[in-house]
């Protein structure tokens, strides 16, 4: 853990409007998700066509279809709840939406076992409580199948804070919080003819710093690593599995810690979410509404912090892949319900292998 500062020339406050980027981005997606779906259509019943063709082609009979299907399950096993750190449940951050980037098409398989690395990008602006700032996230997720039904595996965070006019002085002075976040253990039971529903336990361990000070002052509770307490979190994903692509529904609830020795508190959250990925060749360009609902405020040392309770989010990623790697860029665009004021988006990249 480290803590920085650094001294730089004051600023004009910025101002949002209807036409800033935020907005031009949000239309933007709409309005290209709208003018790609009769394309997209198109380009999914030309698949389906030329797949009948080339099962007619080799006289293939039908008993030999859902092992088909059963295998492209199987490669998605550990990967339908593999991010939900990313919005914020988890990982040391408090600020974001719960469920974000989601890894929908095709990974590696067939290592010793699954290896998955993630940067995000976390942006927030002045006047959401949290002051100007940003934080970035590494995230390293290592699987392994136990058997065709189970499979465990370990997810370590590396987390770095920036806040920009820390103490709104003049020169405005920033500062940096950065270090390991707490340590998850996942383990996931798939059900099922072909293992398409998966139930994932994960268990946060507080491995990261929850009383990191700057200029003899504690910083708050968001600004930490961890709230210095363990976590849990349980997630029930199904796939539907199409010819022209997949669909993922679930759900999840994270007891993100309670109250620490500080009087600081994250309350407990549940997500809903639904995912859907076209299979274009290599590529997969996906698309995801979730819904995360907090069961009251987070509180810093006994005070309420002005966190939103409902949160919707527009989430949506391009995936390529072939059998060394696969490549995950995507991101997430939440916004308060019944104010409707835009939370800290997020952007990400990732990619998988399956070594050995």
């Amino acid at each position: 853990m480290s803590v920085s500062k650094q001294k730089r020339a004051s600023r004009p406050p910025r101002k949002a409007g209807w036409l800033s980027p935020r907005w031009l981005l949000a239309i933007f997606i709409t309005l290209g998700a709208c003018a790609f779906s009769p394309l997209l259509e198109r380009v999914a019943r030309s698949a389906l066509e030329q797949r009948l063709q080339a099962v007619a082609a080799r006289g293939a009979s039908p008993v030999e279809r859902p092992a088909r299907v059963s295998l492209r399950v199987e490669q998605l096993g550990p990967l339908l709840s593999s991010w939900e750190t990313i919005g914020g449940c988890g990982a040391g951050t408090s600020s974001g939406a719960g469920v974000g980037v989601k890894w929908i098409g095709r990974s590696t398989r067939g290592g010793l076992f699954n290896a998955q690395f993630m940067a995000s990008y976390l942006s927030f602006d002045e006047g959401q409580n949290y002051t100007s700032g940003y934080n970035l996230l590494l995230t390293t997720q290592l699987t392994r199948d136990l058997s065709e039904d189970w499979n465990a595996g370990v997810v370590v965070p590396f987390l770095y804070k920036y806040y920009r006019d820390y103490f709104d002085l003049d020169p405005p002075v920033d500062m940096s919080n950065g270090g390991f976040g707490d340590i998850n253990l996942l383990l996931t039971r798939r059900f099922g003819p072909i293992n398409a529903t998966a139930l994932t336990l994960s268990v946060g361990l507080p491995t990261g710093t929850s009383d990191a000070t700057f200029r003899n002052d504690l910083l708050s509770q968001e600004k930490q690593l961890s709230l210095g307490r363990a976590t849990a979190g349980l997630t029930l994903d199904h796939t539907f599995d199409e010819v022209w692509g997949l669909m993922v529904a679930g759900a999840s609830f994270n007891y993100r810690g309670g109250e620490n020795d500080l009087g600081s508190y994250r309350a407990p959250m549940a997500s809903a979410y639904w995912y859907g990925g076209y299979f274009l060749g290599p590529f997969v360009p996906s698309f995801g509404l979730s819904f995360t609902r907090a069961f009251g405020s987070d509180k810093d040392r006994g005070l309420e912090q002005e966190t939103a309770l409902n949160i919707a989010a527009a989430n949506a990623a391009l995936e390529w892949s072939n059998d060394y790697v696969a490549v995950l860029a995507g991101g997430s665009l939440p916004y308060s319900l019944f104010e409707f004021e835009q939370q800290p988006w997020v952007v990400a990249l990732g990619f998988s292998v399956s070594p050995f």
